[in-house]
Parts: structure tokens; C-alpha cells; sequence
């Protein structure tokens, strides 16, 4: 089996819709036990200069086959250099639980091995079964048009 970082970039994002104008790229990390396919019409609900790009993780959707990561470390390294072909525009990364941790220590690691950086990374979770019922779906709805403007330069 070939090095993971080695595996085509198209393995990598999946559900992507290339944009050329796109201002800024949007990577979106998944939650431990799913696939990319959860954020496949993202690219519906957010404005036109953010192309998102879907991250498939191995052993997951169209990746169901690959032997997943069982450690973060090498992780993150396949990730940095997978997907340094995109990071040619402005880009933010989103995850979500685990994902949220992929995508932290991604941007981590992008500026430590070459001076690059998300220009922001958005990160939420679930509070928990005990919390659920008392919490709003989206607590951050009012302020999503917002925070996209910010991460445009």
C-alpha cells in the first residue's frame, strides 16, 4: 500500500463543486464515524466565494476500504501534504467534534512546516446528551454572514 499522503488529491475532498471565483476555500473536517457526505450541500447555504471542499477521511464513505488512521499524528501529516495543492487561496478550515481536532491540529501543523495558516477555523460539538434539549440547534446563526466577511481578505 502506497504512503497515505502519496494517495490522490481527489480521494481527499469529496462532494467538491471547484469554484475559480471562490474567494476563499473552506475545508470541513467530519465527526468521528461519518464521512464527507454530511457537508455535501453546504455549498448550497453559504455564499458564492466560498467553495467548499469536503475532507473524506480513509475508511469512510468512498474511502470505506482504505485502513483508517488509528493515531492523529500521521493524520494530520497526510492531511498537510494532501492538501497543499489547495491552499493556493485565502482558506478556513470547520470541524466538528473529532473534526474539530483534525482540523485544529492541521492548522498547527501547516504553520509549523510552512509558515501557512487558515485564516479561520471554525469549530463546534455537541454538549452532550444531558445538555441537548436546552440548547439551540444553531446558537451562531445570527452571526454566520459575519463571520464569512471576516475570513475574506
Amino acid at each position: 500500500m502506497s504512503q497515505p499522503g502519496a494517495i490522490a488529491l481527489n480521494s481527499w475532498i469529496a462532494y467538491r463543486k471547484p469554484n475559480p471565483q471562490a474567494r476563499l476555500r473552506l475545508f470541513c473536517f467530519p465527526y468521528a464515524g461519518t464521512g464527507a457526505s454530511i457537508f455535501r450541500t453546504w455549498s448550497d447555504g453559504l455564499p458564492e466565494h466560498v467553495e467548499v471542499c469536503p475532507v473524506q477521511l480513509p475508511g469512510r464513505g468512498t474511502r470505506l476500504m482504505e485502513s483508517p488512521f488509528t493515531q492523529l499524528s500521521p493524520l494530520v501529516q497526510a492531511l498537510a501534504e494532501a492538501l497543499a495543492p489547495l491552499l493556493d487561496k485565502p482558506f478556513a478550515f470547520f470541524g466538528h467534534s473529532l473534526g474539530a481536532l483534525v482540523g485544529f491540529e492541521l492548522a498547527r501543523q501547516l504553520r509549523r512546516q510552512s509558515g501557512v495558516q487558515p485564516n479561520c477555523l471554525f469549530v463546534s460539538a455537541d454538549p452532550g446528551a444531558a445538555n441537548s434539549a436546552a440548547t439551540p440547534a444553531h446558537p451562531c446563526a445570527a452571526r454566520r454572514a459575519s463571520s464569512w466577511k471576516n475570513c475574506v481578505a
